[in-house]
């Protein structure tokens, strides 16, 4: 079951131009830069009001997101991770419409950003950090006790993608990586994060197989693209 919504807002305003999500991030100034991921995202996906066309050439190579269109999208959508701490802050959460229902589509931009620290380091002991690690590892299918080697953040960010499954009374979920590297920086990361939970995204621009986790429809999927210009 997915956890409660502890103190995340349920009400969304929509956007009309990229510059209107500066106040949801983290830290705006860091954050807010050209050529950065946050700034490449939201011109990507807001300046179409879609799926930006390399992320719909991707959806449609496979038969099951083939016929994806967008009911409704959260930039820096906060997701209770069912345990003390921070909740997951994916930069955006798309619930799409598919032939056979609803999904949703966790979207993680990235230009050369690590995707966050490797377990060993940000797990210190705590019991705080345990209970966090066996949830969500319980969700993914994981031992705990083989997750050091893995980036923390795609373990939050598919199991928040699970999460807002459930809520959203979804039976298909997809954890996507848009990358603006043309190096495909932290592909190697990523691939193993595929590999251990039984997913894998062998090269960019794929989308993996489909796996139950957690009573949904879980997919790992890699898309390159370029910086938007202007």
């Amino acid at each position: 079951m997915p956890p409660s919504k502890r103190g995340i807002g349920r009400f969304h305003i929509a956007i009309e131009r990229p510059e209107e999500i500066i106040p949801r991030l983290g830290k705006p100034t860091l954050h807010w830069k050209a050529g950065r991921s946050a700034h490449s995202l939201a011109n990507s996906w807001v300046t179409v009001n879609d799926f930006p066309p390399r992320v719909k050439r991707l959806l449609d190579s496979d038969p099951e997101y083939r016929t994806a269109h967008i009911v409704s999208g959260f930039f820096e959508r906060d997701t209770d991770l069912g345990s003390a701490g921070r909740a997951s802050q994916t930069d955006l959460l798309v619930v799409a419409s598919l032939g056979t229902g609803l999904a949703i589509i966790g979207v993680e931009g990235k230009v050369d950003e690590p995707f966050g620290n490797f377990v060993s380091h940000w797990h210190d002991g705590s019991p705080g950090k345990s209970t966090r690690l066996s949830g969500l590892c319980r969700t993914l299918g994981l031992d705990p006790r083989q997750c050091n080697k893995l980036r923390y953040q795609l373990l939050h960010r598919s199991a928040a993608a699970i999460y807002e499954a459930h809520a959203f009374h979804c039976r298909h979920a997809l954890m996507l990586v848009h990358s603006f590297s043309p190096e495909h920086a932290c592909f190697d990361d990523f691939r193993s994060f595929s590999d251990a939970i039984g997913l894998p995204v062998q090269r960019p621009d794929t989308i993996s197989a489909a796996k139950m986790l957690n009573s949904v429809s879980f997919r790992l999927g890699w898309v390159s693209d370029r910086p938007p210009t202007g």
